[in-house]
């Protein structure tokens, strides 16, 4: 739905407060979602980076693990 393409606000980001509410008792580095179809990366606190992955159809975006850091990229043609 239309829901997933936009952002609103950290307030209607559900998997945000999600992984704010993880924090409360446990440590991440990452959190790491593909159910947005929109491009995210928001701290969460000073602990934690929230992302979300995108898409393949609209923004080309994925995720990238090097086994020290995540971060997204885009697929240029």
């Amino acid at each position: 739905g239309n829901e997933d393409v936009y952002f609103e606000g950290l307030e209607k980001e559900w998997l945000y407060l999600y992984a704010k509410r993880k924090l409360e008792s446990d440590n991440f580095d990452y959190f790491v979602f593909g159910h947005r179809h929109m491009p995210l990366q928001i701290p969460v606190e000073e602990r934690a980076m929230y992302f979300n992955l995108g898409d393949w159809i609209t923004h080309y975006t994925y995720g990238v693990y090097d086994g020290e850091s995540f971060k997204l990229q885009k697929m240029e043609s």
